[in-house]
């Protein structure tokens, strides 16, 4: 069974054992947590054909893509959570899902890529130091995927702030990639944490009837915690917006000055150039033909008119 990565059955104490055997019905005692890996067909295979599982259930444990919820479904409540993508070489703001469907004694739950947060659960169950039942493992599973986020959005706070400390003292073009960048990582956080808010605070109804006050107060603080994250985030946006139109600024400043330049120059050389082209005409009846000096003379005209545009230019503010 490749597609089993773990099944554990509770012993109320913080610990658990491994099985082999999986179900073919619905516990009615104790605390089992199936963990399947649901890119293997054969898993999805077992719960079509295990008793008092819906049909929307199976669907939703193994669609493609998923959002943040929290909806009741025959016995149980489904749940999909993200949490930041730890991975090594991995971007966090690549968030891998997690769905569980959750009865008062059974717990299933999918993912297709690991989550750090289910391997230390799965460690401290290992050491006796694991939840105790189904509806603590929900409530720490959902206070520990919010933890994890805290780190992450702590440092595109950090990473922004330096990039605004350098924007203040030099604009340089480099700090773009990296703007954009972090925007990206705001956004796609963003995207799953703002119904991530909504499906806890779901979940606190539609548990509390299985969890105990300091459960009930870990999925709330979770709740409170993620409101918090989507409003830094909002601000973290904001900022992102204003660097980029303070980037949009100086490149147009810069511009500018160019273009200025380029025009001081223009109005310059435009009646010289008006001047030498007539004087290059080639027919008869130009001044100055026949006269050796001519040249230099039309020269020194040029010069002085060029220096004397440029004077007219200062005292007129030009530049």
């Amino acid at each position: 069974m490749d597609y089993l990565l773990h099944y554990l059955k509770f012993d109320g104490q913080g610990g658990a054992s491994r099985e082999t055997q999986l179900p073919t019905a619905l516990p009615e005692s104790g605390a089992h947590w199936v963990h399947i890996n649901c890119s293997k067909d054969d898993g999805r295979d077992w719960l079509d054909n295990m008793a008092d599982i819906p049909d929307a259930v199976v669907d939703a444990l193994f669609a493609d893509e998923t959002r943040p919820r929290t909806v009741k479904m025959g016995q149980g409540v489904l749940i999909t959570l993200r949490g930041v993508n730890l991975n090594p070489d991995s971007d966090p703001s690549d968030m891998v899902s997690l769905r569980l469907w959750a009865t008062p004694h059974f717990i299933v739950s999918t993912r297709r890529r690991r989550l750090l947060s289910v391997v230390e659960q799965v460690n401290n169950l290992e050491k006796g130091e694991g939840p105790e039942n189904i509806a603590e493992l929900v409530a720490t599973l959902t206070h520990t995927l919010t933890a994890r986020m805290a780190g992450v959005i702590d440092g595109l706070e950090d990473t922004l702030g330096e990039l605004e400390e350098e924007m203040s003292e030099q604009v340089l073009p480099e700090q773009r990639t990296i703007l954009v960048d972090r925007r990206l990582q705001t956004v796609r956080l963003r995207r799953f944490l703002v119904p991530q808010k909504e499906a806890i605070s779901r979940l606190a109804v539609e548990l509390q009837s299985w969890v105990t006050k300091e459960q009930m107060a870990d999925i709330q603080e979770a709740a409170n915690d993620i409101t918090r994250y989507v409003e830094a985030l909002e601000s973290l946006r904001e900022r992102c917006l204003l660097m980029q139109e303070e980037f949009a600024n100086h490149q147009a400043e810069k511009m500018n000055a160019r273009m200025y330049v380029l025009s001081i120059l223009s109005g310059i050389f435009m009646p010289l150039g008006f001047l030498t082209g007539l004087f290059g005409i080639n027919i008869g009846g130009m001044p100055g033909v026949e006269n050796g000096a001519a040249f230099w003379l039309f020269v020194g005209v040029l010069v002085f008119m060029g220096i004397g545009q440029y004077v007219l230019m200062r005292k007129s503010r030009w530049f």
